[in-house]
């Protein structure tokens, strides 16, 4: 795909994330847990910011992977 295509595409899909969260009942703590990581990465030292970046980023990912499947026994149990 040709670069103008992706930018396209990336902005139609990511156009209604603001409005996402602003009308989700968890826009207020995604907000602390983003500062709370970002403030993180800002107050490790430099040799650990790394590190500390990659860890943010695991659990970000791990919660992308198991959220679903916590949702879905959850709602297969009620």
């Amino acid at each position: 795909m040709t670069r103008p295509r992706v930018l396209a595409i990336l902005l139609t899909v990511g156009a209604p994330a603001p409005l996402t969260a602003a009308l989700s009942p968890w826009a207020p703590l995604l907000l602390l847990v983003a500062t709370l990581a970002v403030y993180a990465t800002v107050a490790a030292s430099a040799a650990q910011r790394p590190a500390a970046i990659g860890l943010f980023t695991l659990c970000y990912q791990l919660g992308g992977a198991f959220g679903p499947a916590v949702a879905a026994m959850v709602a297969l149990r009620g």
